[in-house]
């Protein structure tokens, strides 16, 4: 997309900004600067534009974004966390929040947050083991891995997109991305984060 002037960017971002959804306060364990709205207000709105970026469909979009929203709510703290993404699955399962999903898509979505902290290596080993055995505490089973690991695969893209608000040698490795529209993104997150921080 070619810029008309140099306000267009601004206009971009404003456009994305105004589709950032309202997140109840009160689905987090704790508040947080790093790990709170507004983090979680800029993951969805790459998460939307990455989903239309690569012409997902509206209903594995829906995923993309439930899991956007929950993914961070049962942070404890804003340290290097691995556990967060099991405790931010089940936060979200204790508030009912997927309760409007289809068992296998809340599944799905549930598999995507409780894993997004990990290795993508991790995350694809308990995609079998999650299709095979189910998931641990008796938790449904995942009748599509592959849907999970893609709705997962965005989601960390997405999360990642946002690390611009942290020091710059903690900034999103291009390297590191699993879609060429998410590098492509990067400017465009670093816009996003100067106007809804």
């Amino acid at each position: 997309m070619g810029r008309t002037s140099p306000n267009s960017g601004d206009d971009e971002v404003g456009a994305w900004v105004a589709r950032a959804p309202a997140v109840p306060s009160e689905w987090f364990v704790r508040e947080s600067s790093l790990h709170g709205v507004t983090h979680t207000q800029r993951v969805h709105i790459h998460a939307q534009r990455l989903a239309d970026e690569l012409g997902w469909t509206q209903a594995d979009t829906g995923l993309l974004l439930a899991a956007a929203l929950w993914h961070d709510i049962g942070r404890t703290n804003d340290d290097v966390d691995p556990g967060h993404g099991a405790l931010s699955a089940a936060r979200a399962a204790d508030l009912r929040l997927p309760r409007d999903l289809a068992p296998d898509d809340a599944a799905a979505v549930l598999f995507a947050i409780r894993f997004h902290s990990l290795s993508d290596a991790s995350a694809r080993d308990q995609a079998a083991r999650w299709r095979d055995a189910g998931a641990p505490g008796g938790a449904r089973r995942l009748a599509e891995p592959e849907r999970a690991l893609s709705i997962l695969w965005l989601l960390k893209d997405a999360d990642a997109l946002d690390r611009v608000r942290l020091a710059p040698w903690e900034a999103a490795d291009p390297r590191q991305l699993r879609h060429d529209e998410t590098r492509r993104l990067m400017d465009f997150a670093a816009r996003l984060y100067a106007r809804l921080d």
